[in-house]
């Protein structure tokens, strides 16, 4: 899930012919690098808008069109990403097909009630026919697939406010339980106290996302902790019912969940490949030692 594996992806799947049985489009990790990848070339996109951009279309076309001219059809799976509403399952019904009809042959869901609901989709869909009519349309461009996501037009003072708590609540909300009940998913309450799922990947994209504004001057490092100290609060509030729940805001400064969230920012430009496991990794082994000296 890079760019450089999007890419050259027909000769790595060569170099593993052997043992390879699995090929999959994943938005959010690719998201991560390809922010990362192009982190000097400008200012990227809002998250929301990052799906209509020329790359990921590219990106998820050329997956199946690889993967059948590589003979995986009855011999390997191709796939196709998440669906991070684990409380939507309608919507999740109604949306899902749509990732047959582009040629999957399995896809990623967040639980077993939604895989069942999910199975219904290959009832509905006949895959290998599907796939066959797929194989003989035009190859992806190489072209479109290296076309950076970045912004085409200045972004108004209110749309990069609201990028910048959209992405702060959720950097808090993910990190939080991570350092502080090592829990590496988990179903996050957004803005709207719509339930998503984060992990990792969606942490790489906030991050980044934020990285990259701040070095291209759409924010600044102090609106970036001021932001972070006002969406604290929200997230305390979410998480008021856990009793195991610690709060950050009141005490952000010393708070290491808090300071690894900003760090992760701040850092954000130079961590290779814009990876998250070492700033959470540090805080996690910090938050533990903490504990530990209490008891």
């Amino acid at each position: 899930e890079e760019r450089r594996t999007s890419a050259n992806l027909k000769e790595c799947i060569r170099a593993a012919s052997e043992r390879v049985f699995f090929i999959n489009t994943g938005f959010l990790d690719r998201t991560g690098d390809e922010i990362h990848t192009c982190f000097l070339a400008g200012p990227v996109v809002r998250k929301g808008d990052m799906k209509q951009q020329d790359w990921i279309k590219a990106y998820e076309a050329a997956n199946v069109d690889i993967g059948l001219h590589s003979g995986f059809q009855g011999k390997a799976q191709i796939g196709k990403g998440m669906w991070a509403k684990p409380d939507s399952m309608k919507a999740m019904l109604e949306a899902k097909i749509a990732e047959m009809m582009a040629g999957a042959s399995t896809a990623w869901v967040p639980s077993p009630t939604a895989g069942c609901l999910h199975s219904i989709h290959y009832h509905r869909v006949n895959v290998v026919q599907r796939q066959m009519q797929l194989a003989m349309r035009p190859a992806a461009k190489i072209e479109m697939l290296l076309e950076p996501p970045l912004l085409k037009s200045k972004l108004d003072a209110k749309a990069i406010a609201e990028e910048l708590k959209e992405s702060a609540q959720s950097i808090l909300g993910y990190v939080v339980r991570w350092i502080d009940m090592g829990v590496g998913c988990s179903k996050v309450p957004d803005l709207s106290n719509v339930g998503l799922m984060e992990d990792r990947a969606t942490l790489r994209i906030s991050s980044q996302l934020l990285a990259n504004w701040m070095h291209h001057g759409l924010i600044t490092e102090q609106q970036i902790k001021d932001s972070f100290v006002e969406m604290a609060k929200v997230v305390d509030q979410q998480n008021a019912s856990d009793k195991a729940y610690h709060p950050m805001s009141g005490n952000t400064e010393k708070n290491i969940a808090f300071q690894a969230a900003l760090k992760l920012v701040f850092d954000g430009k130079r961590v290779p490949n814009g990876y998250t496991e070492f700033t959470l990794h540090e805080a996690r082994r910090q938050a533990k030692s903490a504990v530990n000296s209490r008891l």
